[in-house]
Formats: C-alpha cells, sequence, structure tokens
C-alpha cells in the first residue's frame, strides 16, 4: 500500500486518469454482471410470467374458492362479518401469471385467505367498471375491502410471497 501512494506522488494527472481508466477497464465485466444481475432481478415477476404463459405451465391447484361477484361477496363479508380480498388481474399480465403461480397456491397464503377473507378475483378485461370505481391503476393489485366496500388496505403490484403473507397478517391499514 505504501508503495502505492509513492508510486502516485509526483505523478502527473494524466497518468492517474490512465492508472483509474486501466482499472475500470479490468473491472468492467464486474459491472456487467452486477447490472445484468439487478436488471434480472426486478424484472423477475415480469420474466417468470412470460415463461410460465409460454411454456404452457398449468395453473396449479388452490384451495383457495375465489368469488367473481363483488357485490354478492359483500353480502356475504356482511353476514360473516368479515372482510373482503379482492384481486385484480388479467390473463395476460405476467405478475399476475407469476403470482397465481408463486404466491396464491402456498398453504401458508392459502390459509390466511380462507381463514379471515371473502376472496374475489376480477378479471380487468371482463369487468372495468370494478377497476375504475376502486382507481386501480396497474395490475395485479390487491385490496382488503370492509363489508360496506371502502377499502381498508391496499397494494398496486406484484407482491412476493413474503409480501402477500406480511400484508395479509395486518389487521388495521
Amino acid at each position: 500500500m505504501a508503495d502505492r501512494r509513492n508510486r502516485l506522488k509526483g505523478t502527473p494527472v494524466r497518468d492517474v486518469r490512465s492508472l483509474i481508466n486501466a482499472a475500470w477497464k479490468r473491472r468492467e465485466p464486474v459491472f456487467w454482471v452486477l447490472l445484468v444481475t439487478l436488471a434480472v432481478g426486478t424484472q423477475w415477476p415480469m420474466l417468470k410470467g412470460w415463461y410460465d404463459r409460454a411454456s404452457g405451465a398449468p395453473d396449479p391447484s388452490t384451495s383457495i374458492a375465489w368469488r367473481t361477484d363483488l357485490p354478492s361477496a359483500l353480502r356475504e363479508a356482511r353476514a360473516r362479518r368479515s372482510l373482503v380480498l379482492v384481486e385484480f388481474s388479467a390473463s395476460w399480465c405476467p405478475p399476475c401469471i407469476a403470482m397465481k403461480h408463486e404466491v396464491w397456491p402456498d398453504p401458508g397464503v392459502t390459509a390466511a385467505v380462507n381463514a379471515s377473507f371473502i376472496p374475489v378475483k376480477v378479471d380487468i378485461d371482463a369487468d372495468s367498471t370494478l377497476s375504475d370505481r376502486y382507481d386501480v391503476p396497474a395490475i395485479p393489485a390487491v385490496l382488503v375491502l370492509d363489508a360496506s366496500g371502502k377499502i381498508v388496505r391496499r397494494h398496486d403490484g406484484y407482491l412476493p410471497l413474503d409480501g402477500m403473507l406480511q400484508f395479509l397478517a395486518r389487521r388495521q391499514p
């Protein structure tokens, strides 16, 4: 280390820049590996959904009894004094497909949904009025509603398994 400092003392700025450039060039592959890893990591739900859709992977089985009629689910919630869990999705949405394959079939998620919520799945292509009513800017979107249809809490975008378990466990907004 002391040798390096002594070599740099009195070195013209031009030589320091060339040393920095040489060091950068040696580390450039590491930079690109980190950049690609970051890009894949942040876009994983999109990539996984595209893969599941393109490969024709069958939908995994889940014991969540999804309803498709929100008004009847709200009536059921009033009768059971329960909350309603609404998932807005579409068949063409890669993050929605990833959640369908990775999040909803999980036994912990299934148990939490079945114990505390009336689950409703809304296809935004089939029912755009509900997405307008609840101001859904992007899919997937998961909303928890009270029995009157008011939003208790929401999450817009992909939720990984751990995030979904935390979202379902929260009791207050």
